[in-house]
């Protein structure tokens, strides 16, 4: 397994993990909110990775394994010494390796050698794989909150998210 800065050429693939984990969650009932939640986050994020992870305090890498991208994992200032982990998500095929523990070392190490002090980031009730995982990772659950409004990092629509912490 190969960790490198995303390139142009990673889009589609990239763009395919993304819609296929979200499309994974949908629960039956909610595939219209899921549907605006995607194009949403989309439109102001993973169709336009250069320009939204290409500012300082920022970044976007992939993971290659035997040449293609398996993984993807990315970073973002949120002030006052902390960086959010973002769009860590797992191709199907490779999952239940190690990888998305590997990408999130890996993050964490890039936001130490960015200055940051203190890693956040948060998942759904959808996601106890990911829960589960930050949890054995060190990171500290700060608080569950009922998420009411759609965003480009959560569907809204009452969905149970839980926020994350860890001092690096």
């Amino acid at each position: 397994m190969h960790i490198r800065p995303y390139a142009p050429a990673d889009h589609e693939r990239v763009r395919q993990i993304f819609l296929d984990w979200n499309h994974h969650i949908t629960q039956p009932g909610m595939e219209n909110l899921f549907a605006s939640y995607i194009q949403l986050a989309l439109d102001e994020e993973i169709d336009c990775i250069p320009d939204y992870y290409g500012r300082p305090g920022f970044g976007f890498w992939v993971a290659e394994i035997d040449g293609e991208v398996a993984g993807m994992v990315g970073l973002e200032d949120v002030g006052k010494g902390a960086a959010e982990v973002r769009r860590m998500y797992v191709a199907a095929e490779f999952r239940r390796r190690g990888l998305g523990r590997k990408l999130l070392r890996f993050v964490e190490g890039k936001a130490r050698d960015m200055g940051f002090e203190r890693m956040v980031l948060s998942t759904s009730a959808l996601q106890p794989q990911a829960k589960a995982l930050y949890e054995v990772a060190g990171y500290d659950l700060e608080r569950e909150e009922v998420s009411t409004t759609q965003t480009k990092r959560t569907a809204g629509s009452g969905l149970m998210r839980y926020y994350f912490a860890k001092d690096l």
